[in-house]
């Protein structure tokens, strides 16, 4: 995996050639004070549903997932689409496969797919754990709608939230 810089709200990497689309760029989150109430509820109508007992695990769980990014920065080259949550270290996937492979953290295989319009960048993650679909939505030019959606066999309905990012802090 590649990392991504972000300085001045410009994002630095090595590379010479551009693929651009209108999501890319640095977005910054907006409504940052019920992003969090936002969250919670998101992981609460999903954990609500779980057996009492498995719940009080399952909850840190979604939890962590469900975590909020305050910028993201949206790449790509003439190969790959990169994204990255904040400072975290970046993830890619590669434009011309129909899926790629990739290691998780803890060694689980991640197959990966990438869907792009001029409105949307759709990333599908899959593991033996389940499929996280991240959505980039351009809602106009300074607007980006951004979804996440869990869903495992383990959750009797997707984790699901929507926030909203802008270019300018």
């Amino acid at each position: 995996m590649k990392k991504l810089l972000v300085m001045g709200g410009a994002l630095v990497f090595a590379c010479n050639t551009w693929a651009s689309a209108p999501v890319e760029g640095t977005w910054y989150l907006q409504d940052k004070e019920n992003t969090q109430a936002k969250l919670d509820k998101a992981v609460e109508e999903s954990a609500k549903k779980i057996n009492f007992f498995i719940r009080a695990l399952a909850r840190p769980v979604l939890e962590k997932e469900a975590k909020i990014c305050e910028t993201w920065g949206l790449s790509s080259n003439d190969t790959h689409f990169i994204w990255q949550c904040g400072d975290n270290e970046a993830s890619e996937l590669v434009l011309s496969a129909n899926k790629s492979k990739t290691l998780s953290d803890d060694g689980r295989e991640i197959l990966g797919t990438l869907k792009r319009t001029e409105e949307a960048t759709v990333v599908v993650l899959e593991s033996d754990r389940g499929k996280r679909t991240n959505e980039w939505i351009m809602v106009n030019d300074n607007e980006l709608e951004y979804t996440a959606t869990l869903e495992s066999s383990k959750l009797p309905k997707p984790l699901s939230w929507t926030l909203t990012y802008t270019r300018t802090p």
